[in-house]
């Protein structure tokens, strides 16, 4: 997968078992590990707040995840725990017909200009992942 490619899929469970060879029934997450050092991260990037954060694309080499709630926890663990992870960041875009899942790259999280209680960079790190 490069950056920009679209994956047509009805729900995340669709979009895994099509991208990543799974076989979900279901798939609520908007995260699914890939390995011990990455994470799948399937989010609408639209500026509205969901579950007390916000995803924004700040340019084509960096994303923001804001904490708007300053929340302690993300997807069940301490945020602290879950930053070592990089993210393979997929769009989700309901605009149109079919929904679709739009590669946007590999990010890893920017430590020195972010706060995890505030708002979390990730900078682009690979435009291609091999699924």
């Amino acid at each position: 997968m490069k950056t920009g490619d679209i994956i047509y899929a009805k729900t995340n469970a669709d979009f895994l078992n099509k991208a990543f060879g799974t076989n979900y029934k279901a798939w609520m997450k908007s995260i699914w590990t890939y390995d011990n050092k990455s994470i799948v991260w399937m989010v609408k990037f639209d500026n509205k707040v969901r579950g007390g954060f916000k995803n924004i694309i700040i340019s084509d080499t960096r994303i923001a995840e804001e904490n708007v709630d300053r929340k302690m926890f993300w997807d069940g663990n301490p945020i602290a725990s879950t930053l070592k992870y990089k993210k393979i960041v997929m769009e989700i875009d309901d605009s149109g017909f079919s929904r679709k899942y739009i590669f946007r790259g590999v990010y890893k999280y920017n430590e020195k200009d972010s706060d995890p209680l505030s708002i979390r960079y990730y900078d682009k790190i690979a435009d291609e992942i091999f699924c």
